[in-house]
């Protein structure tokens, strides 16, 4: 009678033991796997920022000479394109001559180029400082740099298309061309902006790739490039729209 109940119960306890231990080393398991996980974003966070310190250090130490050998020639190579930009506004010369006015607004988008670049840059560069960052996630960078590019650059060309639009029509100017030369400008703004996102982020990218330093390279560069596509893009569409459409 005593090893009945014995025998029946005893398999009972043992599976409620063993459900018991299962929890406690699952509990275990997910204790370490979180302190594992923590363990490692520690280790990167620790491993970039002494890399970010080493650059900064190595900057600071960099000799004069040294610094004016490996900034020189790229301004050079920029001097050149630079040329190539005042050389295209020379082209759209007889637009400016029909329509002076369009000249006022070409520093704006200029400007406002050079500011979207600008913080596609800093991204970038911020981004380039972690090596564990991925292929694919450097392009789902760029496609997000070109999608807040264009969502900007609609907001404030919309914004540039009335302020601008109004400032000529209260300064005299008709209602149509008034608001056709800021349908210009907005269109440009949006293009530009979107192109200099785009080369603010993949210019720096690729001079990693090849081995330049994107510090010293990438911010003259994008800011040349972005003034090529901005002027251009104005000023065709100026022709387009005011002149050969609106015959202005």
């Amino acid at each position: 009678v005593f090893f009945v109940p014995f025998f029946e119960f005893a398999p009972i306890t043992s599976a409620k033991y063993c459900v018991k231990e299962a929890l406690t080393m699952n509990k275990v398991l997910k204790r370490n796997f979180i302190f594992t996980q923590k363990e490692e974003r520690f280790t990167k966070a620790f491993e970039v920022e002494n890399e970010v310190a080493e650059s900064e250090k190595n900057d600071l130490c960099e000799p004069v000479k040294k610094s004016v050998v490996k900034r020189l020639p790229w301004l050079m190579i920029l001097l050149l394109m630079g040329t190539g930009v005042s050389a295209t506004v020379g082209l759209f010369e007889s637009i400016v001559a029909q329509l002076p006015v369009i000249m006022c607004f070409q520093s704006l988008i200029l400007d406002m180029a050079g500011n979207v670049g600008t913080q596609s840059l800093a991204v970038a560069i911020r981004v380039l400082t972690d090596d564990s960052v991925s292929l694919s996630k450097k392009l789902k960078l760029i496609a997000k740099e070109c999608n807040i590019g264009l969502i900007n650059g609609a907001i404030l060309g919309v914004m540039s298309f009335v302020a601008i639009g109004l400032y000529l029509w209260a300064t005299g100017n008709n209602a149509l061309f008034a608001f056709s030369v800021s349908l210009c400008l907005g269109i440009a703004m949006i293009v530009a902006m979107v192109i200099s996102a785009f080369s603010g982020t993949i210019i720096p990218l690729v001079f990693q790739r090849v081995g330049i330093d994107p510090a010293v390279a990438s911010g003259p560069l994008i800011t040349t490039v972005n003034d090529m596509v901005a002027v251009i893009t104005y000023y065709v569409l100026s022709w387009l729209i005011l002149i050969h459409f609106m015959h202005m």
